[in-house]
């Protein structure tokens, strides 16, 4: 059986860069692992119409509703408390599938925070992060701890991250896209610093100015899933991302003994 495991800063992002090869892994009947590294979360007292874990909350339903529909299922989840790293990491899975969603809940970059604390781990190894919903903090060594525990446990093929060096002028994207995929990356280390497991990077929010690449049956099932989920998030209006329903890029690949060491430019 073939398993998969995608890291993604919000949950969104698994739909928007990484579909269609997430939904056609769900739609094959694969182990599906997908895991939020943030809350996508947004700061409340700022005038957004949702905020805080509310809209984590909304977010969460909203990606449970995407993948019922990949699926074809039924929206019905089973909750999973899951020990990952000597932390406790909230796990939901799709009752009749193998697709389980795990959330962080760190703290997102977003309104008058444009930082957020995916970066903060990365610049500073001593920062803690302390999850929105109360759980156990982390520090950048046992973030990465408990992502690598997620690989040694769901023991998948290949591993997908977004671009670890998206934060360049040429393709500047979401700080909380860059640093997940670098703390994610450092995670799918061996002890001498090679891909321990094979890893698929892809594009962000540069997409928007490529050639749409995508037609016909798969692009027709990632507009679905997404309109399955937009409707949960009161921050966007009809028609927001159509444009890149299209789309989908992945850049580079690191096979299983390729070294890799993170971007020394990385400035948030």
């Amino acid at each position: 059986m073939t398993t998969t495991v995608s890291f993604v800063a919000h949950p969104d992002d698994d739909l928007l860069f990484m579909n269609p090869d997430v939904l056609s892994d769900v739609q094959a009947g694969y182990d599906v692992w997908v895991v939020y590294l943030t809350a996508g979360d947004l700061p409340c007292g700022e005038g957004f119409p949702a905020c805080g874990m509310e809209y984590a909350d909304m977010r969460i339903h909203g990606a449970r509703a995407a993948y019922a529909r990949a699926a074809h299922a039924a929206n019905n989840w089973t909750f999973e408390a899951l020990g990952l790293g000597g932390h406790e990491v909230a796990t939901n899975t799709l009752d009749g599938t193998r697709v389980r969603l795990l959330f962080t809940f760190v703290h997102a970059a977003g309104g008058s925070d444009q930082t957020g604390d995916l970066a903060r781990m990365v610049l500073d190894e001593n920062f803690v992060a302390h999850p929105i919903d109360g759980r156990a903090p982390y520090t950048r060594s046992s973030f990465v701890g408990m992502l690598h525990d997620v690989l040694a446990t769901a023991r998948p093929d290949y591993v997908r991250t977004l671009s670890t060096v998206g934060h360049r002028e040429t393709d500047r994207d979401h700080v909380d896209h860059v640093a997940g995929a670098i703390l994610a990356s450092l995670a799918d280390l061996d002890g001498a610093g090679r891909t321990w497991v094979r890893r698929d990077e892809y594009d962000g929010y540069v997409i928007r100015q490529r050639p749409e690449n995508w037609w016909g049956y798969w692009r027709d099932e990632k507009t679905a899933v997404w309109h399955a989920y937009r409707p949960h998030d009161p921050m966007l209006g009809p028609g927001a991302w159509d444009n890149l329903m299209g789309r989908q890029y992945r850049q580079r690949v690191f096979e299983v003994g390729d070294p890799w060491t993170p971007p020394p430019d990385f400035t948030g």
